[in-house]
This record gives C-alpha cells, sequence and structure tokens, in this order.
C-alpha cells in the first residue's frame, strides 16, 4: 500500500462507473493524497476507448493526483495537463479541469500565465481553461479576475464564425454558457462591461453564450434588473 493509502483495485471497486457519476469523494481523497508513483500507476489505465467504465476513473485519479503531487513545478504540471486536455473521454477532460483548480487555488497567477498557451490552442485546451478558471474559490483577487475576463474574452472571439460549430467546439461553447456567469458574479463592475459587450455582439454563437449565461440564478441574486435589461436586449437583437 502507498502513500494514499488507497489501492487501485478500490478505485476501480468504488468508481461508481459505468453510471452517471464517479466517485468524487473518493478522486479527491485519492488525489490530494497520493504519491506521484502512484499517480502514474493510474495514469496508465487511460486509453482511448475507456470510457464510464472504472478504468476511467482510475485514471482521472491519476490526472488529478499528478498534477497534486507536482504543485510545486508548473512546468511539469501544464505539460502533463497538456496531454489529456484534448481527450476522447469528458471525464479525463474535467480532470484536467480540477486539475487546473487545485493548483491554482492560493497562487493564480503563475497559473493564469501558463493557461496562456491554452487559450490560443484547440477548442478542447480553451475548454480547459474556462472550466478550470471559472471556479469561485478561485476568484478572490478582482485583479486576477479581470485578467481572466480578458482571457474569456479572448477564447469566446475563437467562436465568431458563422461555419456550424465542431463537436470539439459545442464543449468549449458549453462551458463558456455557464463560465462568464461565475466571473460576472465574483466581479460585477467589470465583469458587466465585458458581458454587454458580448451580449450586443452579432455573432449567433456569442449570443448563444449571453443568453445561456443570463439564465444563471448567481447573476439574478447579483442584479435581477440589469439581467432582465441584458435580457430584453438579447430579444431585440434576435428580431
Amino acid at each position: 500500500m502507498g502513500k494514499s493509502g488507497i489501492e487501485i483495485e478500490r478505485l476501480l471497486a468504488e468508481s461508481g462507473l459505468p453510471g452517471p457519476r464517479g466517485n468524487l469523494a473518493l478522486l479527491y481523497e485519492f488525489a490530494l493524497s497520493c504519491s506521484s508513483k502512484e499517480a502514474e500507476a493510474c495514469l496508465k489505465y487511460i486509453k482511448a476507448d475507456t470510457g464510464n467504465s472504472p478504468e476511467e476513473f482510475v485514471g482521472m485519479c491519476g490526472v488529478l493526483g499528478y498534477a497534486v503531487c507536482h504543485k510545486a513545478d508548473l512546468d511539469a504540471v501544464f505539460a502533463h495537463l497538456e496531454r489529456y486536455a484534448s481527450h476522447a473521454s469528458w471525464r479525463i477532460r474535467e480532470a484536467v479541469a480540477m486539475a487546473i483548480q487545485e493548483v491554482g487555488e492560493g497562487d493564480l497567477a503563475p497559473v493564469l500565465k501558463r493557461l496562456a498557451s491554452f487559450a490560443k490552442g484547440n477548442p478542447l485546451e480553451m475548454r480547459a481553461a474556462v472550466a478550470g478558471l471559472c471556479e469561485p474559490k478561485l476568484l478572490t483577487e478582482e485583479n486576477r479576475n479581470i485578467e481572466i475576463l480578458a482571457l474569456l474574452g479572448r477564447i469566446t472571439a475563437s467562436l465568431r464564425h458563422e461555419r456550424k460549430l465542431t463537436e470539439d467546439e459545442v464543449s468549449l461553447r458549453k462551458a463558456l454558457g455557464y463560465g462568464w456567469s461565475v466571473v460576472v458574479w465574483k466581479t460585477p463592475e467589470a465583469g458587466k462591461r465585458a458581458f454587454e459587450a458580448l451580449v450586443c455582439d452579432g455573432n449567433r454563437n456569442l449570443r448563444w453564450i449571453a443568453r445561456e449565461n443570463l439564465k444563471k440564478d448567481r447573476l439574478r441574486k447579483m442584479d435581477s434588473a440589469w439581467v432582465e435589461r441584458m435580457a430584453r436586449l438579447a430579444a431585440e437583437l434576435e428580431k
């Protein structure tokens, strides 16, 4: 038994997969206490065709666990995460976002710097940046939040086209469809200004992102009158 005290056999047996949800409590229990060797052993379970299986769950444990173990070496962490950000498994991709959140908590600046390459990457790398950063526990400093708003703007602009979205772009659009609301909620003044430009954009993909975010309760609780104004404006522009 290794540092975590959790054997891979237990991860397999208690994964919760196949099923709608994996055992996230066990995932974090393992990842926050495992050794690098244990994480690397889990990574060997990642295959192209392990979707909704116990092996997929073990792979998630490896992705997150490796990042936590190497948190002091962010270059190694992001080289590791880049390998899995575009994986066929949505759960493996979600483990990448979880890893970004774990290594970013407490000191987001160096993580933001390294995510600049994700923001210039393919749609699934962009999606990892959005899902990783749009997490309330990370959004504690206004200046950093404003940087994230700018990053969201650049990523969102990648969808400003009229072609049919690829499957990967649909995944990115879905993440942006809630991510904006989280950052606006945590940084209302700057967030509203940035979001209003999104509402007024003529592109259908960006309008979809704006409409989805306006449905979020967090924005209504923040400023219901503003949300109503933005919703009316969005509806008028759709005519």
